[in-house]
């Protein structure tokens, strides 16, 4: 899926002309605290309720817009809206088509929802996330360590070691709960288990392992 795809059309935009009384309106009709702003039919930020509160006699033009970085192209992967996201910390990221021109904009909160759909995060399995040296990655290998535990991996990532810029994180969905012969199989393999997820292990904190989980991803 691409970051066209994730456009909100349900989204209003603003105009730097338009006033904040506009605006106001506009977040309370549509239950939103942020809207993009365009000039000449091109991004220029948005505005947060809490800046424009209380000057309904001013004109957007005369505020200084937040998230002007928080822009990518509508053929860029949905990873890509959560990566700028992340960056520069948004609630909503703008799309623009191949001249530059604004197309809509992404709820931040709806990109990550699709990575959590269409990483299995939610479907039945536990998860493993292994720390290793970036030179010792070898997803083939840990593959077929894992394959020879009768399990499989549904879906992997890998993200930079947020205390080792030398290591990454390696997080693998696997298609079993009970995942404990796994934990042993590749200690005795040499990988470090930085942490797991599994309702077999824990059922009364499950959903406290997966909020804690989808935490660490967003690192």
């Amino acid at each position: 899926m691409i970051a066209k795809d994730l456009i909100d059309y349900g989204i209003p935009l603003l105009k730097m002309e338009d006033k904040v009384s506009k605006a106001l309106d506009l977040m309370e009709e549509f239950e939103c605290s942020r809207l993009p702003v365009v000039a000449n039919g091109y991004y220029a930020g948005f505005v947060a309720e809490e800046m424009i509160r209380n000057h309904e006699a001013e004109e957007i033009n005369d505020f200084r817009l937040l998230g002007k970085n928080g822009e990518i192209d509508q053929g860029s992967h949905y990873y890509d809206v959560i990566k700028c996201a992340l960056e520069f910390d948004l609630p909503l990221i703008s799309i623009k088509d191949h001249q530059g021109v604004y197309l809509g904009a992404v709820l931040t909160a709806a990109a990550f929802e699709m990575f959590a759909t269409n990483s299995a995060l939610r479907t039945p399995g536990g998860v493993i996330v292994l720390s290793l040296n970036y030179r010792d990655y070898s997803l083939s290998e840990i593959s077929r360590i894992i394959e020879n535990g009768d399990t499989k991996i549904i879906n992997s990532q890998m993200a930079t070691d947020p205390k080792d810029n030398g290591k990454i994180w390696l997080t693998l969905k696997l298609n079993k709960e009970d995942i404990t012969h796994l934990i042993s199989i590749l200690e005795l393999s040499g990988y470090q288990i930085e942490r797991h997820f599994s309702t077999y292990l824990n059922n009364e904190d499950t959903q406290e392992r997966y909020d804690s989980l989808m935490n660490f991803l967003k690192i």
